[in-house]
């Protein structure tokens, strides 16, 4: 008998669990709806009510909650312009644990911490450094050619874009971020295993941000387990063990004096350390962190904007040829000295080419979440309470029909001053109009970012607001937390598309917009198909 009472009172406790749990929830629902300082913003009741819609969307329809923001924008003519250079905005704390880098710069919370490590790393990533790398970047580009001149060419023999750049991007950034070399380019086919690794971690974004313990589960685990859990860990795992060395000797040399050859020019490490940044800023893990993310961050985003402007450029004849006359006559001599930077950004064609891959491959397809802790925010009739999230994203910004007309259409006319437009793709489809609310919210001014000194961009201007195209052009994103490589990611598309362009003509080979058109968002984006642009290089 007492074990029958026992059982009914525990029914009893967990039916009074059970129906507080769901007056609380009920509570809770009826507050968000109608008692809420937010409950006034446009937007669908649901997601109102609770986030597990944003979880069902990114995690269990795999990155594609950003396509339902796109439509309720579009539903409710609702779209901030939020982000200013004056901007003082912090991030949200839990995201920064969702890389496993929370104490990188980028993953930084609060405004002015943030502001404080990053101005650390700023003077190695000023336009003027960049410019001085810029010959051995050059030399890695003319070792892609070399492959491609003797494996490649004349041949049958096809390679994906996605491989090539990704590895040219990686051994690029690693080498001049922190004096390591992997020769990623070597490899056969371009295919190196740690830049595959980037891609597939990338896949997990949406599910340690939404389910922060899972992260917190692998943290624990020896690394020798991961390794067998998820075998594509095994090549990150070996790059921060090198990047652990290359601190510990860097730190070595700069206490000491010393240089041991090993470590042949200055790092981003060796920036930071003669920083005024205390002690407590420059650990080991710290420092670890940083190259973490410097890497993570640039690779695929550079990648994808090569594989963009690659895929553009070779689907259309025309753009194809425009391109290469420009190229030759600029560098007549295909053996010649490689150009710099500076005269690759002066030729109009090619720059125009580069901001149409910024814009189709869009940098970071993550919404950039915001906070203000202090101040309420206000656009239009809305009010922000302090610390409530509001976020953009780049992928919206960049698709909007009443700045950029057919946005789905890789045009490079629409940068040049005066389109020639018997060859303009965007002459087919005529442009959607969105409505007043829309056009009034774009009508904000935006700052630019500082694409390029040498060719005049800001004569071409948006058609509904009359503004400098370049103000809509959000790839690095702005204000205070804007790319901190976006001086180098600019460098290296010029010299990238530059120099391979002007030595050959590819000819795709299976490879459709499902390889290249994003279909999910896992930080950056990702296309339908995971073939990749693939091509074969075209004989004399």
């Amino acid at each position: 008998m007492e074990s029958v009472k026992d059982v009914r009172k525990l029914y009893l406790q967990l039916g009074i669990v059970s129906v507080a749990f769901t007056l609380y929830l009920i509570g809770l629902a009826v507050y968000r709806l109608f008692l809420s300082p937010i409950r006034k913003i446009p937007g669908p009741k649901l997601t109102a009510v609770t986030g597990w819609y944003e979880t069902y969307y990114d995690v269990y329809q795999g990155g594609r909650f950003i396509f339902e923001i796109e439509r309720w924008h579009q539903q409710y003519d609702f779209y901030d312009v939020l982000y200013s250079s004056k901007s003082r905005y912090s991030k949200i704390d839990h995201l920064r644990f969702r890389f496993g880098t929370p104490t990188a710069s980028f993953d930084t919370t609060e405004h002015a911490h943030h502001a404080k490590r990053r101005s650390a790393m700023n003077p190695f990533f000023s336009r003027q450094r960049i410019l001085n790398y810029s010959s051995y970047a050059a030399g890695r580009v003319e070792r892609l050619c070399q492959r491609l001149e003797s494996e490649y060419k004349g041949t049958s023999k096809v390679f994906c874009f996605n491989d090539a750049w990704a590895s040219l991007t990686t051994d690029v950034i690693n080498y001049y971020s922190f004096a390591i070399s992997y020769n990623f380019q070597d490899y056969p086919d371009f295919v190196a295993p740690f830049t595959k690794s980037i891609k597939l971690l990338a896949q997990s974004l949406h599910l340690v941000g939404h389910f922060p313990w899972v992260l917190s589960l692998l943290q624990s685990l020896p690394d020798s387990v991961v390794g067998i859990l998820n075998p594509a860990m095994v090549p990150v795992f070996q790059f921060q063990n090198e990047i652990t060395a290359q601190i510990k000797r860097i730190v070595h040399e700069e206490a000491t004096g010393t240089n041991d050859k090993k470590t042949d020019h200055k790092t981003v490490f060796s920036e930071m350390l003669k920083s005024d940044l205390p002690r407590a800023e420059l650990s080991l893990d710290r420092l670890k962190h940083e190259a973490l993310s410097i890497t993570g961050g640039g690779v695929d985003t550079i990648k994808n904007a090569l594989v963009t402007a690659s895929y553009g450029i070779i689907s259309n004849p025309e753009i194809c040829k425009r391109l290469r006359a420009e190229l030759v006559e600029a560098m007549p001599d295909i053996n010649g000295k490689p150009p710099t930077v500076p005269e690759l950004e002066s030729l109009p064609y090619l720059n125009a080419i580069v901001q149409e891959c910024l814009r189709l491959s869009y940098g970071i397809t993550q919404r950039l979440m915001r906070i203000d802790p202090h101040n309420p925010i206000t656009f239009q009739n809305h009010t922000l309470p302090p610390n409530t999230p509001f976020s953009m994203t780049s992928y919206i910004q960049h698709r909007n029909p009443l700045i950029f007309p057919n946005p789905d259409v890789f045009n490079p006319d629409r940068w040049l001053p005066t389109p020639t437009s018997s060859s303009s793709p965007n002459n087919s489809t005529a442009p959607q109009q969105p409505s007043s609310t829309l056009q009034k919210a774009y009508s904000t001014a935006i700052n630019p970012t500082n694409l390029n000194p040498s060719h005049n961009l800001s004569t071409v201007l948006a058609p509904a607001t009359g503004r400098p195209l370049t103000k809509y052009l959000v790839p690095f994103g702005r204000g205070p937390r804007a790319c901190l490589g976006q001086n180098f990611a600019m460098a290296e598309l010029f010299l990238d598309l530059g120099m391979v362009f002007r030595r050959f003509e590819f000819e795709l080979f299976e490879t459709g917009e499902r390889d290249v058109k994003m279909a999910a968002n896992y930080f950056a984006p990702f296309p339908e198909s995971a073939n990749g642009v693939r091509v074969r290089v075209k004989g004399d």
